[in-house]
């Protein structure tokens, strides 16, 4: 019997090793050939050694405009009629925007759409952002109508959404909540370390809540409550979002946050943690806050779609308005100021995901819904 095959198309390929490895093992153990397409950087030996087909493609990014958008659906309709795969997955909002209408002028309309977040465009007011979120909208709302195209979003918010744009869940729109996380690579520190610090995971994005950040350290300097407070992360030119360089060697110079840049020991950087922190304006479910979780690291995160999905407030950590600084200083404040607290919403978070956020189970709920549709007639 002819293996079926999967193709799993991501924009990064460190986006890939991060967030859908455990989905791609599971396919792959259950009898599919996995093929992942994807902008290829530096990661092209490890995705390989993982036992993956590896196809390098250069994806348009969040800041798309109509050329860029027309030439990726191009670029994807070839890809799809080339390897002729029995079930596409997509990863993020406009992957499977652009890739659902790929495959459909290429017949392959087998889909799987990971939304993992609405990000920027449903965020911004701004005109063009406005005109960019009703194409989305309609678009989708035509995908509805072809039953093999599937949603499957991050938390109950975005559920509401798809199912507004005529997606019916069971049917062809699933939440599942985030990618998972591996709750062994990332888990509690034996103690906590005696220096307090805070910390921050993702791009230097300000719709990562990171100016708030800035100004809430600044008051708690005022306070002189000012614990060490670090950025781990790059600014991300290609998103209009992004800050700036010069931003976070301000930022340094005032004596505000540390900013370390990416790194890869980010297990190794909660443990040495005391709080994790994520200011964010919208998420689908933010993978940061999951290895905080799972580091056993109370959390600080704002009260909008996709961060309340992991953070319950005065149980495993603390929700503060959207965009506040002050709010962001007096959680910090509390936290630092509270051992037992933390000691408790530390627990509570690790065990929220070794019961159901761990990356097993959430990459067997995903690899059921793609053979779901792989299967559909």
């Amino acid at each position: 019997m002819d293996r079926k095959k999967a193709l799993i198309v991501v924009a990064e390929d460190w986006s890939f090793l991060s967030h859908r490895v455990p989905l791609a093992r599971a396919l792959k153990q259950d009898g599919y050939d996995v093929t992942i397409a994807c902008r290829v950087q530096q990661k092209d030996n490890e995705i390989k050694k993982q036992g993956f087909n590896l196809i390098p493609l250069d994806l348009a990014r969040e800041s798309i405009s109509p050329a860029s958008a027309l030439q990726t659906i191009k670029m994807l309709n070839a890809l799809y009629r080339q390897e002729k795969p029995d079930v596409i997955v997509h990863s993020s909002l406009f992957l499977s925007l652009l890739g659902s209408i790929a495959g459909l002028l290429s017949g392959f309309k087998k889909n799987v759409n990971l939304i993992t977040g609405l990000g920027f465009v449903f965020i911004s007011q701004s005109l063009k952002t406005k005109i960019i979120r009703i194409a989305v909208k309609l678009t989708f709302r035509l995908f509805a109508y072809v039953k093999s195209i599937t949603v499957v979003v991050q938390n109950k918010d975005d559920r509401q959404l798809f199912e507004h744009l005529g997606f019916i869940e069971g049917q062809n729109l699933h939440v599942i909540v985030g990618s998972g996380v591996d709750a062994q690579a990332f888990s509690p520190a034996a103690q906590e370390p005696v220096t307090q610090q805070v910390t921050f995971v993702g791009r230097i994005l300000w719709a990562k809540g990171v100016a708030e950040l800035v100004e809430a350290a600044r008051l708690l300097k005022q306070r002189n409550q000012l614990p060490k407070i670090v950025l781990v992360g790059d600014p991300d030119p290609g998103n209009p979002q992004s800050a700036s360089q010069a931003d976070m060697d301000q930022w340094t110079e005032e004596g505000l946050v540390e900013c370390w840049g990416r790194r890869n020991d980010i297990a190794d950087i909660y443990r040495s943690s005391t709080i994790a922190i994520l200011p964010s304006w919208r998420e689908g479910l933010p993978k940061s806050l999951l290895e905080a979780a799972a580091c056993g690291l109370p959390m600080i995160t704002t009260d909008v779609p996709g961060c309340r999905e992991i953070v319950t407030n005065g149980e495993n950590g603390l929700l503060v308005p959207l965009k506040s600084p002050e709010g962001l200083a007096n959680a910090i404040e509390i936290l630092i100021n509270a051992p037992e607290m933390r000691q408790k919403f530390g627990r509570n978070a690790r065990k929220l995901v070794e019961d159901e956020l761990n990356d097993i189970t959430i990459a067997a709920k995903t690899c059921a819904v793609v053979k779901q549709v792989c299967e559909f007639k």
